[in-house]
């Protein structure tokens, strides 16, 4: 059986969001384990693994579609692409520590650390990892 075939662009896009969102996971863990071994902050209710790992993962994915929409639908898309992943991980950020605080009184600042470490992480990741990956297929094929 012959399992040479080109990729097509779409399947590039989610390839490489997978593949960012999996050294995003990985790159997340190691930063709280890290954060929480420095700090000694163990509040488990705020990031536990399976947010880390699921929320990684879908986020980049989710931002491998939206590249390819970007690229081939706007003439400078890749740009308009990161800004709009700019854009998104503040939004992220914000959201985060603003529904954490709708149940709690007060917000460590180590909280706000880790919810702000762990996006920027997964924005950078999908603002150069998933282009670069996808002019560079062979990586991932």
């Amino acid at each position: 059986m012959n399992y040479d075939y080109k990729q097509s662009d779409l399947s590039r896009s989610v390839l490489g969001g997978l593949f960012s969102g999996l050294i995003a996971t990985v790159a997340n863990i190691a930063f709280i384990l890290i954060y929480r071994a420095i700090t000694s902050y163990y509040d488990f209710g705020a990031l536990d693994i399976l947010i880390i790992v699921f929320g990684s993962i879908l986020l980049s994915m989710a931002c491998g579609i939206m590249f390819y929409f970007f690229v081939h639908n706007l003439k400078q898309g890749i740009s308009f692409y990161r800004i709009m992943v700019i854009v998104t991980t503040v939004a992220i950020v914000y959201a985060g520590i603003a529904f954490r605080g709708t149940f709690e009184d007060t917000i460590s600042n180590e909280f706000k650390i880790l919810v702000t470490g762990t996006q920027i992480i997964i924005g950078l990741l999908a603002a150069f990892l998933i282009p670069y990956l996808f002019r560079h297929d062979s990586i991932i094929s």
